[in-house]
């Protein structure tokens, strides 16, 4: 399900003291109505709360004297000085409609929104308002409810039966039009850039098994600050934000000291990636105020209001969150919504990042001694930054820049350790306490900020009636009543169960470490066809052992059968990984198998026995190779790693052995031989296809500087590096022939490659790759050993290939000679089509690509594509156009199911 869906489960967290004090009351209009989820803040103890669906709030607090802010979008805020002594405070209140002015002296000269202005400034800002906090604590109670209006029929019946074909209780069973309740109290530590520590004190759940499970971290660390929210949509403060959205300045008021401007959001397309609503900023702060956007996705639409509260001077902070939606896909409907209470505690200013327009020393803390309050010199940067704010009116790239100059500025600010590592750390610990969900009623009622509405009480009395008519049955009686169950359906289901691990697969494991993983008799790729094996069937299974924390060795065998040339084929693959910080690895490889005649990417197997025996089409060449191959893989560190292999390989040259096909029997099938210039009739016969016995020896060495990486279970794994990753390899093979004169040949082939990935904007990607080598002694090349293209020519293809042609012939490419290859791909959300109706509302992205190839003998090959990806969410469509030394030739579609 998409994310927004899973986010929408999401219910979370409290404060952790009781007190006898209670401050209640109800939220409501000036005609009386409730204003649900209106938010209550009290100053002094930088605590929040929510109202719930009816305005009523409810706050326990210590004796003292208060200023309380009561608030709600659309709404004048009211504030009151309350004092709270023992017993329970009721106190109702009315919230005025609040009304925006444009003031005459707002309407640009220019004729432009003036909400453009704002945004700019804003947008320019949000950088330093995502880093300005160095640390806080926080007690968070959030409260959410699901309530499900539809399940379709075939996944009512699938809930019902569990993995083993068992029904499930009435207990642990979804039903349609219940409310289930899901509330939780934790703490908070934050420390800046990026490290979360959560604390689950209690969990409250009326859903089924484990749905006190859910975490509320991707919500709390999800912020409009960003560019992406959630890897949901786009963030109207992204830098990129006018690319996407429309703002209008619907006016201004004044709250307290603070001038703040309404603007609307309009995205430009109707898209599932953009957000539509109402943003609040605060003006001269450049910062939130508060929010209300829309989201609507495959999965439903999204609501998301957002209210922030100035929780230290100039530090504003959300203090609550109201996510409500409503969920509608392939047939399933619910409705789903939270609400938070939130209090921070310890909230610190990251000093190291200098505020625009403040000198150093106002933005020191009192806690912090005087030796830290010595004013830093103001970098170049933050001079360029102070100039662009000084502007009455901002450009466009004005905008961009202060965001990149804030960006810098913030990881400047970033300590040492963490700027200067190379390490991607988890920066979240969860930790549940034990007792976490075995809180009775009573400390629920202590502790809850938002009340409960009337069906989540409901939900919770369901619940424990359940649980307390479960505890109170009899053991024995429940286990006659299990063993009364009938044993044939029992027995049935153990033996469908049995059949099912045959049929498609299974893995079996044990506490040691070891793992049996059986591929099934029924995978589709266990049987394919072609014209040299005719139908080949087989099956693999793969063996492996986890040795103490550092060691793993695997070994896979795989066994086939060739019916048409009544062959046995086979093949075993096994290595061995060893060390932490530095792995490295063992692999040994051998058997007998039918191998494609090129190496570097040809038709894939199941597409072939398609074309074969429906189209009469065998693209695919093969060869029967008998090989041992052994290597050596190491890290020497987090940029480099060298490869290592040598191997003996005895080559047959096959012919075709069946015509068979299911239509179009009297056409004849091409022979066993690749299309290629090199093996034409009158081409030189050193490079023809021939019996021999081939060695060789291969190294490889990998080096991407500054290369970040994760740490897993003690072992690096890359994480990407700003820097492209380069590639050299060579390789000397040696070819026996059957002619006593010239019975050994040598040849060396050399290559050299770069290749980048990276995402210059929401949701885009652009990638290149550029390739060069050729051969030192060329003479005696069989086509075995050319250097191979990766050329996909038929218009339906079944993998995701990066860096492919698609518009020569299979095989024809390929070449003993000197070459280049270069290939460009840039992915946007928005290029052409996507901006028409009925398409801007989709996942789809667009892509523009461009390959070309080069070599002495077929001279330069450019290719230029236009595709739309992410169709249906799996497929990508495209046209590409084929030139031939820059003369157009030919041009093709292509329609790629993205299935690996």
């Amino acid at each position: 399900m998409n994310r927004a869906a899973i986010l929408s489960l999401l219910i979370i967290l409290n404060s952790g003291i009781s007190f006898s004090q209670v401050l209640k009351g109800r939220i409501t209009t000036e005609s009386g109505d409730p204003i649900p989820y209106s938010t209550v803040f009290i100053q002094e103890l930088k605590q929040g709360t929510t109202a719930n669906t009816k305005g009523d709030y409810e706050i326990k607090l210590p004796q003292g004297k208060y200023f309380v802010t009561y608030q709600s979008l659309g709404y004048t805020p009211v504030f009151y000085d309350l004092r709270v002594q023992e017993g329970t405070i009721t106190k109702n209140v009315v919230l005025p409609v609040q009304y925006y002015e444009i003031p005459e002296v707002r309407i640009s000269a220019t004729g432009e929104d003036p909400a453009y202005n704002i945004m700019r400034k804003a947008i320019g800002m949000a950088p330093y308002h995502l880093n300005q906090i160095n640390s806080y604590k926080a007690e968070v109670y959030i409260k959410g409810n699901l309530v499900i209006n539809r399940i379709p029929r075939i996944i009512k019946r699938s809930i019902k039966m569990d993995s083993d074909g068992d029904a499930i209780t009435e207990a642990a069973s979804i039903k349609e039009g219940e409310v289930y309740l899901l509330e939780s109290f934790n703490e908070i530590e934050f420390t800046a850039p990026a490290t979360y520590r959560q604390r689950v004190i209690s969990v409250n759940s009326t859903f089924p098994d484990q749905g006190d499970n859910i975490s509320p971290m991707d919500i709390i660390q999800a912020s409009f600050y960003q560019p992406v929210i959630a890897d949901l949509a786009i963030s109207p403060l992204s830098s990129q934000a006018f690319s996407y959205y429309r703002f209008k300045y619907l006016g201004a008021t004044l709250q307290g000291n603070n001038t703040v401007s309404k603007i609307q959001v309009i995205p430009r397309m109707k898209s599932q990636q953009l957000f539509e609503g109402i943003i609040y900023i605060i003006e001269d702060l450049w910062c939130l105020h508060s929010l209300d956007l829309t989201n609507e996705n495959m999965a439903g639409k999204l609501n998301i209001e957002q209210i922030y509260i100035p929780v230290q001077k100039e530090i504003w902070m959300p203090v609550s969150l109201k996510f409500e939606m409503n969920i509608g896909i392939l047939g399933f409907s619910a409705d789903a919504g939270y609400g938070t209470s939130v209090k921070y505690s310890e909230v610190t200013l990251n000093t190291a990042l200098r505020k625009p327009g403040t000198d150093a020393l106002s933005q020191v803390p009192v806690s912090v001694p005087s030796a830290a309050a010595t004013e830093s010199p103001v970098s170049k940067n933050q001079q360029k930054i102070e100039k662009i704010l000084e502007k009455d009116e901002l450009t466009n790239r004005d905008m961009i820049l202060m965001s990149r100059l804030m960006n810098r500025e913030s990881e400047k600010a970033l300590p040492d350790g963490v700027r200067n590592s190379r390490e991607i750390t988890d920066n979240t610990t969860h930790i549940i306490e034990k007792d976490a969900n075995k809180k009775d009623s009573a400390y629920w009622a202590a502790i809850r900020p938002i009340p409960l509405s009337e069906q989540e009480i409901r939900s919770i009395r369901i619940r424990d009636s359940i649980k307390n008519d479960l505890a109170g049955r009899d053991v024995i009686e429940v286990r006659q009543d299990t063993s009364a169950l009938s044993p044939k359906k029992k027995g049935k289901s153990k033996f469908a169960g049995s059949l099912k691990k045959l049929t498609t697969g299974h893995t079996w494991s044990d506490t040691t470490g070891l793992r049996f993983t059986f591929g099934g008799i029924a995978d589709p790729e266990n049987l394919r066809f072609n014209t040299v094996d005719g139908f080949a069937y087989g099956f693999d299974f793969r063996l492996s052992k986890q040795i103490k924390r550092s060691g793993y060795w695997w070994i896979a065998p795989e066994i086939d059968y060739a019916f048409s040339r009544e062959r046995i084929m086979w093949r075993i693959n096994s290595g061995y990984s060893f060390g932490k910080t530095n792995p490295a690895s063992l692999f040994l490889r051998t058997g007998v198998m039918s191998s494609d005649i090129a190496s570097g990417g040809s038709i894939n197997t199941f597409l072939n026995s398609m074309t074969s025996l429906l189209l009469k089409k065998n693209y695919l060449k093969l060869y029967e190779s008998q090989y041992i191959t052994g290597g050596f893989r190491k890290n020497f560190s987090n940029s480099l790693r060298l490869e290592l292999s040598a191997g003996y390989e005895n080559r047959k040259v096959l012919e075709n052995t069946t015509g068979f096909s299911f239509f179009r029997k009297s056409e004849e099938y091409t022979v066993n031989l690749p299309d290629n210039p090199y093996l034409d009739g009158d081409a030189d016969p050193l490079n023809a296809l021939r019996d021999q016995d081939h060695y060789e020896f291969t190294a490889g060495i990998t080096f991407t500087p500054d290369q970040k990486y994760r740490m897993n279970n003690g072992r690096r794994i890359p994480a990407g590096s700003e820097w492209p990753e380069f590639r050299f390899s060579w390789k000397h093979g040696i070819n026996e022939y059957k002619m006593p004169s010239e019975r050994y040949r040598h040849f060396d082939m050399i290559r050299l490659e770069a290749s980048k990935k990276y995402e210059p904007g929401a949701f885009s990607e652009f990638r290149w790759r550029v390739r060069t080598g050729g051969f030192l002694n060329n003479t005696y090349i069989p086509f075995f050993d050319f250097f191979h293209f990766n050329v996909q020519s038929f218009p339906v293809l079944l993998n995701d290939y990066e860096d492919a042609f698609f518009l020569p012939a299979y095989y024809s490419l390929s070449t003993p000679r000197l070459f280049g290859e270069a290939h460009i791909k840039y992915t946007t959300p928005y290029l052409l089509l996507k901006y028409l109706p009925g398409l801007s509302n989709t996942l789809m992205r667009e892509n523009l690509s461009i390959s070309w190839v080069g070599t002495r003998k077929n001279s330069s090959w450019f290719e230029a594509g236009y595709s739309i990806s992410e169709l249906f969410l799996v497929g990508e469509a495209g046209i590409f156009a084929g030139f031939d030394n820059l003369t157009f030739r030919c041009a093709g579609f292509r329609f790629i199911f993205k299935l690996n």
